[in-house]
């Protein structure tokens, strides 16, 4: 469990896949998609700090809707920064064995609700690069998969 959060043999990195992205190219939405890198960076932030106030013992509120867990981006870096950040504070939780034994208030294993929001974001990423390709924007400054 370890590895969660981190990328791998099988996808690039968060920080890899943002790499190399202003604002304006971050805010764009290619023809034929629905979102831009931003905005499913925000959708992934909102998510993965929902989880993280959870796993500090908070009681975060779950949308009405799935729409509302699809907050505007708001600035580029700042958005970016968090999001990184709590990519690293969610690994940090991953490598914690006591904690990953552990049970949320209502009963999941921190290791099963880890390892759906891992997928959950890998899932996004690939998003990420997807947009990125539809904008010409792949691979990133320091190399990608092309493959």
């Amino acid at each position: 469990m370890a590895g969660l959060f981190a990328g791998g043999p099988a996808n690039v990195p968060w920080t890899r896949a943002l790499e190399g992205l202003g604002d304006v190219e971050a805010a764009r939405v290619p023809v034929g998609l629905p979102h831009s890198v931003a905005q499913v960076a925000a959708h992934v932030r909102f998510w993965q700090d929902w989880l993280l106030e959870l796993a500090a013992g908070g009681t975060p509120g779950w949308p009405d809707h799935a729409a509302d867990g699809w907050p505007e981006p708001g600035d580029w870096t700042d958005l970016r920064a968090a999001l990184l950040d709590g990519q690293d504070r969610l690994q940090v939780l991953a490598r914690d064995a006591a904690f990953m034994a552990g049970h949320t208030p209502g009963g999941q294993s921190w290791a099963t609700l880890l390892s759906n929001f891992a997928g959950h974001g890998v899932y996004h990423l690939g998003q990420v690069v997807l947009i990125r390709q539809a904008l010409g924007l792949w691979p990133p400054p320091g190399g990608g998969d092309t493959w």
